[in-house]
C-alpha cells in the first residue's frame, strides 16, 4: 500500500468524512493498521506531526469499549483485525452509532500507541490515506 499524510499532501486537517472522501478520490481510505508491525511503519514514515490523527474505525451497533464491535472503512473485520493488532479504546470511552462514532491515534506517544480516543468525527484532524498498490 501507498501512504499520503493529509496535511501536508491532501489539503490539511479535515472532518473525518472529507478526508475519508479526499482519500477514496485517490483510490484509497483513511487508514486503518492491520498489524503493530504496520501501524509503527506508518507512524514513523506516514505520519509527519506528533498529533491525533483520524483512523479507519467508526460506529457500532451499539455504545461499547470492545475494538472488535466497530466497524471499518473498508467492511474488515475488526475481530480478524485485533488479534493482530491487539489495541483496544481508552478506558471508560465508548464508540457507538450516534455520538462519538470515530477513533483517532496520536503518534508519538507512549500513553496513546495502541490505544485509541473517541471522537464524533466532526473535529478537523490530522488523517493518512492508505492507497493499495
Amino acid at each position: 500500500a501507498c501512504y499520503a499524510e493529509g496535511h501536508n499532501n491532501l489539503g490539511g486537517h479535515k472532518t473525518y468524512r472529507e478526508g475519508e472522501q479526499i482519500c477514496n478520490q485517490n483510490k484509497g481510505h483513511i487508514f486503518i493498521p492491520n498489524d503493530q508491525k504496520e501501524y509503527l511503519w506508518v507512524e514513523q514514515n506516514g505520519m509527519q506531526r506528533d498529533e491525533w490523527y483520524h483512523l479507519g474505525f467508526f460506529c457500532s451497533d451499539r455504545d461499547t469499549n470492545q475494538l472488535s464491535e466497530v466497524y471499518t472503512n473498508t467492511g474488515e473485520d475488526m475481530r480478524v483485525i485485533n488479534k493482530k493488532l491487539r489495541a483496544r479504546i481508552h478506558p471508560g470511552q465508548m464508540v457507538g452509532p450516534h455520538d462519538s462514532v470515530c477513533l483517532m491515534a496520536h503518534r508519538n506517544n507512549d500513553n496513546w500507541r495502541f490505544k485509541y480516543h473517541h471522537q464524533n468525527g466532526h473535529e478537523r484532524r490530522n488523517y493518512v490515506c492508505e492507497t493499495p498498490l
